[in-house]
């Protein structure tokens, strides 16, 4: 009778033999690098991050502006309202009048300068966007090259993988507990399956289309509890799969991820000149590199540039505005 009771997994080493592929060589991490390096836009980034937190400040500023001019003409109809009883109340209205026409040459002034605001904010804007377009233009060149090197190293690694004499040997040791009523070798061929599952899982250069060369059990002892541990030689014949083309795009930075922006209050959020929402807690989604991140509140304005260089889900940058109440109560 056999028992296929076990408990796997207590403790496990690999160590991989006659197996040289690297995903990326010495030569192919510099070119990597030099591309990076040509197209590095962190001076690029924290200029026009300071010109758009200034353009959010005029464009506040214009916000109040408009705002007087409401409250200027509503006092100037006010004042034509009440001239008829100004008039009554004083033979001589000539100084009622003179406030009237201060009102309208306040008005007028007023609303000059708000067309001249507007024009320039406008203007300002559009030459921010510029600025950002030709970020963007040299991410996307970044990008291209980055994927043009991608193409040589897949290229590269496929033929190595091809080569007759690459097969992966890898040693394991492991630990796990089957039924002592058990023989070793009925143990040994349970968990058989399940031990080449796992290593092919666990090892980049591996798949299901990998073609598993040899098993050999080195050595194995259990004890009266059935504690079983066990040495084992696996030799495969590897291939590209998508584990390779997962961490090949994770290395050059052409993956993108979802990144959360918060702070404590209500705050404008910009990502490389683009809104991408207004809140307390916005998540945007970016790739991999460099990027301009504002966050905007009324008068204050927060800006940093940050490399998102991991595929973490969790992703979190804080922006904290101070002396809120403050700021209220000065507005």
């Amino acid at each position: 009778m056999r028992y296929s009771k076990f408990t796997i997994a207590l403790l496990c080493f690999f160590v991989s033999n006659s197996f040289a592929i690297e995903l990326i060589t010495t030569t192919e991490n510099q070119a990597v690098n030099e591309i990076k390096q040509e197209f590095d836009i962190d001076n690029l980034l924290i200029s026009v991050n300071n010109r758009l937190s200034e353009h959010q400040q005029n464009e506040y500023d214009y916000k109040l502006l408009l705002t007087n001019i409401k409250n200027e003409k509503e006092n100037y109809n006010k004042a034509i309202l009440e001239l008829p009883n100004a008039i009554l109340k004083d033979n001589n209205a000539s100084n009622y009048f003179k406030q009237i026409e201060t009102l309208v040459k306040n008005i007028d002034s007023l609303e000059k300068q708000s067309v001249s605001d507007e024009i320039k904010n406008k203007e300002n804007y559009q030459e921010i966007l510029k600025q950002y377009d030709i970020i963007n233009s040299k991410r996307l060149q970044k990008i291209e090259q980055l994927s043009s090197l991608k193409k040589k190293i897949v290229n590269r690694i496929i033929t190595e993988l091809s080569s007759a004499e690459n097969v992966k040997s890898i040693d394991l040791e492991s630990s796990m507990t089957c039924s002592k009523f058990q023989s070793i070798n009925d143990c040994l061929k349970d968990t058989e399956k399940y031990t080449v599952k796992n290593t092919i899982n666990s090892d980049p250069f591996l798949s299901d289309k990998s073609v598993l060369l040899s098993y050999k059990v080195i050595d194995a002892s259990m004890n009266m509890n059935g504690e079983l541990h066990y040495k084992v030689n696996m030799t495969f014949k590897p291939s590209y799969n998508n584990k390779i083309e997962s961490m090949l795009n994770d290395k050059l930075g052409l993956k993108s991820t979802v990144v959360t922006l918060t702070s404590n209050v209500d705050a404008d959020w910009y990502v490389d000149g683009a809104k991408v929402g207004t809140g307390k807690k916005v998540s945007s989604e970016v790739t991999l590199g460099k990027h301009g991140i504002v966050a905007s509140y009324k008068t204050m304005k927060k800006s940093t540039v940050e490399t998102i260089e991991t595929l973490e889900s969790n992703l979190v940058f804080n922006y904290l505005f101070d002396d809120i109440d403050n700021q209220s109560a000065l507005k």
